[in-house]
Formats: C-alpha cells, structure tokens, sequence
C-alpha cells in the first residue's frame, strides 16, 4: 500500500512521465528499465480508477492520456494531452543529441575508455528533492544517475569503449542548461626509472629556463609531450637528488602529460630517444595512473650516497674510526640553502651504515646509507650547527662534500 500510496501522490497534481515515476521505485524489481515500472504503476492505478476503486478526484487526468477507460466515463472525460514531465521536462527524451553530439566532439581524441557526467538545471533538482521529502527515499534513484547510465549506454552503442568508473581517459559531461557536451581529457600518467648521468642538472624544470638549460622533467618530457600532443606535464620522483650529484641508480618517476590527445605509445621508440642525450637514461616506460603518483611521492627506502669529502686540515686514518658514531639518529635543521622555500624545522633522520676510504691526508670516500630525507651536504659539513651530529663535528675538522653521488635507491614495492 505505501506504494501506491507514494505513486498517487507522485500523480495528484502535474504530469509526471514513466520513466520518473519509475525511478521512485528503482530499487525494486531486478530487470527492469525505469520507464517500465512507471508503465506498469500507471497501468495499475489506471485499472483501478478505471473500476472506481480509489479515491481518483485529485489525480492529474493528463497522467492517464492514452488509456480507454470503460467503467469511469466521469474521469474519462476530463484526460487531455499532457504537456512536458513536471519533474524532468522531457530532458530523458533528448539523449540520442547529446550521444550525437559527443561522437563528434570526440573524433580527433585517442582514448580506451570513458565515462559519462552531467550538468542537470538546479529547477529540475529541486523538484525532485521536494518529491522525496514527500515519499521518501527508500526506493529512488536520482535523475542525474539515470541520465548519466542511460545516455552512457547510447554512448557507448556508438563508439564502442569500455567504461571506466574509477580512472577513465576522459570524461563526457552533458550539460543540460547550455545544450551542449563538454569533453575532459583526463592526464596520461607514465611511470619509469631514470638515472642521471651529468650534473648541473635539476630535476625538475622550475629552474629553467634561467640558470639551468635543461632538467631531468624536460629532457624526458619532450619526446613525451611530441607524440601524445599533450599542452603540459607535471613530474614527480621518488625523492631528488640535488642539482650538482648524479643519480647512478634507478630512481621512479611518474610524469603526467596533461590533456594528451594521443595515448598509443611505441615506448621503446621514446626510451632510445631519451637515452641519446647523455645526460639522462630512462628504463620501463609504462602506462600507469595518478594513484602511483601518491605512492611515489610517499616513499621512504633508504638511499646510499657516495662523496668525496675534502678536509681544510689533514686526518689521520686512525680518527677516521670515529665516523662510525655517525650511524643512528641525525637531528636536522632545515638547511640554509633550502630553508627559503622550506618550513624551518627540526627533522630526526637516520644514518643506517657509513665506510670511509682515505685518498689523501686531506680527502676520503664516503659511503653513506641513510633513511630518505636525510641532507647528505649538511651531514658532512653540519651546515654551522643546524645538523647534529655531522662528520666536521666528529673530526673538528672542516670537511665540504665534492661530487656527490646517489648509487643505491631503495625501490617501492609494486612499481
């Protein structure tokens, strides 16, 4: 009864179409289109107006245009042609244009997969919450659901493409106030492993142009951006190496081409054309997606560097030993040289190994294995104090790093 209940109510005043009566009910009755279960409560109400069965005087007659009713001549003869739905105003009639419309909009753009939005008149909204604060809503769906899935379905009759909920290629957005499709392209996240092979060289390209030529993100970026016909790029690594070290080993990165036209990549072609410029190499090119991103820029391995560490006064080999007290907890202040564009605070990081070999009296190897995060320069030269313990501390000896060197990153799991 609450059902009937509910549909009357929905018919007493405007008229309403099959498909939003239906959807007032959408969660009942597996197997069904919407329009459907609006047809058959229709057809029920009608039967028992039709055998006087119901209070039928404050029903809208137009609800019931089509129907022959042979028992109730009195309410047969006030149904007259109905004007457009109060609820949707006819919007769900006019999906074939906005499917039209969204194939030739999307003609010159690659893409696998999608998924449909869209943009519905805040007048027909509100009808539709003030109709469920009537009824309720144990049963409904929402317009803006079905227009979305049904004009999904047309969709994807014409271009034949997999819908994609969680991370499509672009997103296809009805727009039901200005009549018209709107088409996002969604960024093209590629994940990879690069080595940086020549210093005076930033990661990133903020600083370029200006000071630097070129960045590991440019040098990369440029066959990238070429092929997919993307309008910019945006890099991240799993940490950085400064301007003046080399990265020896394999550090990942995703960079994500913003609003790419072009998604099939020959990615062997764009590794060989990367790797020729000396400078940078990059390994396992791959289509990945933005939740990498998040991941990479979470990661915490440990990293191992190799420097030269040049002494203002000459070492003996047996103090050498007390760099060992190195290894546990380094207590940093943010660095003079970041400290500009960094929040200055007091970071704790660890030293998990360090070997030394002497040159010279005034020069040493130094390998350090540290936990990520943790400023290698300040950690030789205790940057005048902020960073406790460092190796000038320990030796009371002016120390200053020389060709710094990341050989070990520690990858993430599942890249």
């Amino acid at each position: 009864m609450k059902i009937l209940e509910n549909s009357l109510e929905i018919l007493k005043e405007k008229f309403i179409c099959d498909r939003c009566i239906g959807r007032q009910f959408s969660q009942l009755l597996s197997g069904l289109t919407n329009e459907e279960r609006g047809k058959f409560i229709r057809s029920t109400i009608a039967m028992l107006i039709d055998s006087k069965s119901i209070d039928y005087s404050k029903i809208e007659p137009s609800n019931f245009y089509g129907f022959r009713f042979k028992q109730n001549k009195d309410f047969s003869d006030l149904v007259k042609k109905p004007n457009k739905c109060y609820i949707c105003n006819n919007l769900l009639e006019n999906l074939d244009f906005f499917a039209e419309k969204a194939k030739k909009k999307l003609k010159k753009i690659e893409f696998n997969n999608f998924l449909v939005g869209s943009k519905i008149p805040d007048s027909i909204l509100n009808i539709e919450e003030t109709i469920w604060s009537e009824i309720g809503i144990e049963f409904v769906e929402s317009i803006k659901s079905e227009i979305n899935r049904e004009l999904g379905k047309k969709i994807w009759k014409i271009i034949r493409k997999a819908v994609n909920f969680k991370n499509p290629d672009v997103l296809i957005i009805a727009d039901f106030e200005k009549n018209d499709v709107e088409i996002v392209i969604n960024s093209l996240y590629i994940l990879g492993y690069y080595k940086k092979l020549k210093r005076g060289i930033p990661q990133c390209k903020w600083g370029t142009p200006g000071k630097y030529k070129t960045s590991v993100q440019e040098i990369i970026a440029k066959p990238l951006m070429k092929v997919t016909k993307g309008i910019s790029n945006k890099f991240s690594g799993s940490g950085r190496e400064d301007i003046d070290a080399r990265c020896l080993d394999w550090r990942p990165f995703v960079i994500e081409i913003i609003k790419p036209k072009i998604r099939k990549i020959n990615f062997s072609k764009i590794e060989k054309q990367i790797n020729r410029s000396r400078k940078v190499k990059v390994k396992g090119l791959k289509v990945s997606n933005k939740f990498t991103v998040r991941r990479i820029k979470s990661e915490t391995g440990d990293k191992t560097y190799k420097a030269l560490v040049k002494f203002k006064k000459p070492v003996k080999k047996q103090e050498l030993k007390k760099l060992k007290s190195l290894i546990g907890i380094i207590s940093q202040k943010t660095p003079q040289r970041v400290v500009h564009r960094r929040a200055d605070l007091i970071r704790k990081r660890s030293v998990r190994d360090i070997k030394y070999k002497q040159i010279n009296k005034k020069t040493i190897e130094l390998k350090v294995k540290t936990t990520a995060g943790l400023y290698i320069k300040e950690l030789i030269t205790g940057d005048k104090g902020r960073t406790k313990p460092s190796v000038s501390e320990i030796l009371n000896n002016e120390a200053i790093p020389k060709n710094l060197d990341v050989i070990k990153i520690e990858k993430p799991k599942n890249l």
